[in-house]
């Protein structure tokens, strides 16, 4: 189960890098990862799931040794 779940983030991970390098081409209507957090970071429910999801990843990857 560890595995999917690792799968699965790596994934995730690889589907970010991919959306962040379409969005840096000329005249992309896509914006940005660091576009879509610096908007999300000035609304308070935005701002409340990103650093939930920051902990609960720390949580799973670093801090229950899995």
């Amino acid at each position: 189960m560890h595995a999917l779940t690792v799968t699965v983030f790596a994934l995730l991970g690889a589907g970010l890098v991919v959306l962040e390098l379409v969005g840096r081409r000329s005249g992309a209507r896509i914006p940005t990862v660091g576009r879509l957090l610096r908007v999300a970071m000035h609304k308070r429910p935005a701002l409340v799931l990103v650093v939930l999801t920051w902990w609960w990843f720390g949580w799973h990857f670093f801090v229950s040794g899995g």
